[in-house]
Order: C-alpha cells, then sequence, then structure tokens
C-alpha cells in the first residue's frame, strides 16, 4: 500500500502509512526532529574518527541522509547500516524534496534510495547499506557504535521494541555506545536498564515532550 505524502509544520515532508496508521516522521517537522534526536543527540555525540551506525526503520531516508550532510562538516569514516522491511519507491523518494533541499547529486541521491542489500559508496567517508529485511528476521554480525532506532510506535509495532529484538542489537552496540529513538515509553526504558544500558531522558522536538539517549555501560 503507497504511502501519502504530508507536509509538517517545518516545511519538511513525511509519508503516512494507512497500513499501520502513523507518520514516518513527526507531523510537527520532519527535518527539526531528525536534527534534534538523530544527529544533535546521537550522531553528534560521538567522538572517533570511524562510526559505525545501525538504523531500524530507514524509512524515507532521512536520517542517512542528514547523517551524511553532517559528517561534511569535520568528516568522520561513516559506515551506515539501515533496516526496513518496506522500502519506498524511487518516485515516492524523489516527491520528498530531498534531492533539492539537500542539494544531492544524481549519485547520492540514488545511493540512498536504490541500490539495496549491497555496501555502496557515497563519498569516501561514507558507506550505505539498505537492508530490505524484517527486523525480526534481522541478525547484526558487526558492532555499532550508534543505534538509531526509528520504528513505528510500540502501539502499531509492539514486537519491535520487544526485550528480545533489543537485546540482540544492543550486544552488538560498542561499550559507551550510544542508542537513540523518539519513543521515552516506561515499558522501553525498563528493558533497556535490564539490558545494561545507562539512560537519560532529554527534551524532545515540537510536540514531543521527552525522548531517549541511552549509553552502554
Amino acid at each position: 500500500m503507497k504511502p501519502e505524502t504530508y507536509l509538517t509544520l517545518d516545511g519538511s515532508k513525511t509519508l503516512y502509512s494507512k497500513e499501520f496508521g502513523e507518520h514516518y516522521h513527526s507531523k510537527n517537522g520532519a527535518f527539526t526532529e531528525s536534527q534534534h534526536i538523530f544527529i544533535d543527540l546521537g550522531f553528534k555525540s560521538i567522538d572517533k574518527h570511524g562510526i559505525s551506525i545501525l538504523e531500524i526503520g530507514y524509512g524515507t531516508g532521512l536520517n542517512a541522509i542528514m547523517t551524511y550532510k553532517s559528517n561534511e562538516v569535520n568528516p568522520k569514516k561513516i559506515f551506515y547500516h539501515g533496516i526496513e522491511k518496506f522500502p519506498i519507491s524511487s518516485e515516492t523518494f524523489k516527491n520528498m524534496g530531498y534531492i533539492e533541499y539537500f542539494n544531492l547529486t544524481d549519485q547520492e541521491s540514488k545511493m540512498f534510495s536504490e541500490n539495496w542489500n549491497k555496501p555502496h559508496s557515497i563519498s569516501k567517508n561514507f558507506i550505505v547499506l539498505k537492508q530490505n529485511i524484517d527486523f525480526n528476521d534481522f541478525v547484526p554480525q558487526k558492532a555499532y557504535d550508534l543505534i538509531y532506532f526509528d520504528a513505528f510506535s510500540p502501539d502499531t509495532q509492539a514486537e519491535m521494541w520487544s526485550y528480545e529484538n533489543l537485546k540482540k542489537i544492543l550486544t552488538k552496540l560498542s561499550t559507551d555506545g550510544v542508542f537513540v529513538t523518539y519513543c521515552s515509553r516506561g515499558d522501553l526504558k525498563r528493558n533497556l536498564r535490564a539490558l545494561g544500558m545507562n539512560i537519560k531522558r532529554h527534551s524532545g522536538p515540537p510536540g514531543k515532550r521527552h525522548v531517549i539517549r541511552a549509553t552502554k555501560q
């Protein structure tokens, strides 16, 4: 079922999934949400020259693109691994407006939206692997320094947020590695603590009271 395009309050677009009854990003601002949670609280907090990132819920590719553009300021070696069960079409990606807003080249836009299931070098500092797979079937094979957890909400996809699914990725998170997400529910925090994570609640972007940044002890 093709998702519908929706204009958010900061002028950026998101998608609405009829199947899950949820938007891919905040209606109060897709760019604002991604910048605050995944870039400012996540990517910018990692002080390493080489960073391996896992995103659960690749979606439209917005978090990957914003990470790529943020990395242009003080370049680090990035391996970006995105997991997505329902990749959007190339046409839908083009309609999001990312190509124009982020001034992406044809090659860059294709690497973020096409060519799935193989790693591709978008630049000398950024490799992206977009994997079309159900998270329930995903078994991580390498270590990560940073996890972006951006699946649909626990109300819609409870299994995505289960202790078992969190455990299999957090066991692959490096010591002092960071997990960031828009969700701040009590059951999520209990699971994270049980898995050895040090949790800090932060103020959220517009329309969201709190978000979570957790560090592996």
